[in-house]
């Protein structure tokens, strides 16, 4: 497998560009630079400047007006930038543009997000679903003004006028997509084939959401004593992990951690990853992680549930934590427990709140059990199944036979029903 294209380079100061639309309050704005700087940082770019267009519709050549255009080379020079990121996805045109206006490098908000994502695969499935988002990005933003893609390829053999260097271009990146989809598949069917063969199957499993860097991977780590690597910075969760949860009634489930959700996530990216999110819509209750000391948190918690939407959670049950109440909260508990009742506030930092949780999730996992009175035969698979996923109260082996009281995974209660009996 080729590896993915770094889009920009290391050491980089930034000049940062965006448009405010009618609606937008210049809080909104800010914010949503303030991510990006965010952004920057995490892959190692600072951004030195801003520049902010007030427009009623965003310019197809030039993505701000011509008069603005030219004012960024200026603006560049001044706080000393010498690369040009926008705040939303640039068509190839108006990179283009911008680059001959100004003479420097620009990239868009997507392109650095791939990049982040590009460092921080580690798996081979998670490698395969970064690249095939960096090919659809280049498939988009492939053009044909510049001279050395304009040129015609004939030869012997070949009808016509030939092929064009962007002909060619699309052709083999189409051609490297396919094959991208294909192992990417195998790589879901293979995964999927040793989730089947694991007894977790029957376990109640709960999936970690939110948006980036809201403590997904602490209160992962706090819950289940594990040490997944926690770093400061978006995006640093990209390969999903699960580990087990145990309780101390001895009922047991699994908690899934996932990649973090943001405002304008590329849907290149929501397809590429659709295969690894499919878990969230699998999960019985999600998790919806929010740190409670962002003064941002609704829009935060809105762009989750868009995402959640559109890879098809919506439906599914939600559980809201509000994390990181160590730091001052941005609103009274009065008032986010009006907008989310049931919410549980916790520090997955300090532990606060962790018991309170915990059992929260236990009251989950016992939705999902049934009390069972079984006789099964003693050289049954089924046994060794009872053992590995139900809590047995008792037991008394008999003649060929076993006699089990048995809280039971309501997954398996179908396949034992031939084995109940009377207490």
């Amino acid at each position: 497998m080729a590896e993915t294209t770094r889009t920009v380079f290391e050491s980089e100061r930034a000049l940062g560009l965006a448009i405010q639309m009618q609606g937008q309050t210049d809080t909104e704005i800010q914010h949503s630079l303030e991510e990006l700087g965010e952004l920057l940082r995490t892959a190692d770019i600072i951004m030195v400047g801003q520049l902010v267009q007030k427009r009623d519709r965003v310019s197809r050549a030039f993505y701000l007006g011509t008069g603005k255009t030219n004012e960024i080379a200026e603006a560049a020079e001044k706080v000393g930038a010498n690369l040009v990121v926008a705040d939303d996805e640039l068509t190839a045109l108006q990179i283009k543009t911008i680059e001959e206006a100004t003479g420097l490098p620009v990239c868009d908000r997507t392109s650095i997000i791939l990049d982040i994502f590009a460092r921080h695969a580690s798996t081979r499935e998670g490698k395969l679903q970064v690249e095939l988002a960096s090919l659809q990005y280049q498939l988009l933003h492939l053009v044909g003004g510049y001279e050395n893609l304009s040129r015609q390829r004939g030869g012997i053999g070949v009808k016509g006028p030939g092929e064009t260097k962007l002909e060619t271009d699309r052709r083999v990146i189409k051609n490297k997509l396919k094959k991208l989809r294909e192992e990417l598949d195998k790589s879901v069917q293979d995964r999927d084939i040793q989730s089947r063969k694991r007894q977790e199957r029957f376990n109640t499993v709960f999936s970690l959401v939110g948006y980036t860097n809201a403590g997904k991977s602490t209160l992962l780590n706090r819950l289940t004593g594990s040490d997944v690597k926690i770093c400061d910075g978006l995006f640093t969760t990209l390969d999903p992990t699960a580990r087990r949860l145990d309780f101390s009634s001895g009922r047991w489930g699994i908690l899934s951690d996932t990649v973090g959700f943001i405002r304008k996530l590329p849907h290149s990216l929501i397809r590429a990853f659709r295969a690894t999110l499919e878990s969230v819509a699998a999960s019985e209750v999600l998790l919806v992680v929010c740190d409670a000391s962002d003064a941002q948190y609704a829009e935060r918690l809105a762009a989750v549930e868009e995402v959640l939407g559109e890879i098809g959670a919506a439906e599914r049950e939600r559980l809201y934590v509000f994390n990181k109440i160590d730091k001052p909260m941005a609103a009274e508990k009065e008032e986010i427990l009006s907008a989310f009742p049931g919410a549980i506030f916790i520090s997955a930092q300090t532990g606060e709140g962790i018991d309170e949780l915990k059992q929260r999730l236990e009251e989950v996992i016992v939705r999902q059990y049934v009390t069972l009175q079984l006789l099964v035969p003693s050289k049954s698979e089924l046994v060794k199944e009872i053992m590995q996923t139900a809590i047995v109260r008792s037991q008394e082996w008999g003649q060929g036979t076993v006699r089990l009281e048995a809280e039971v995974p309501v997954k398996l209660q179908a396949r034992l029903q031939n084995y109940v009996v009377e207490p």
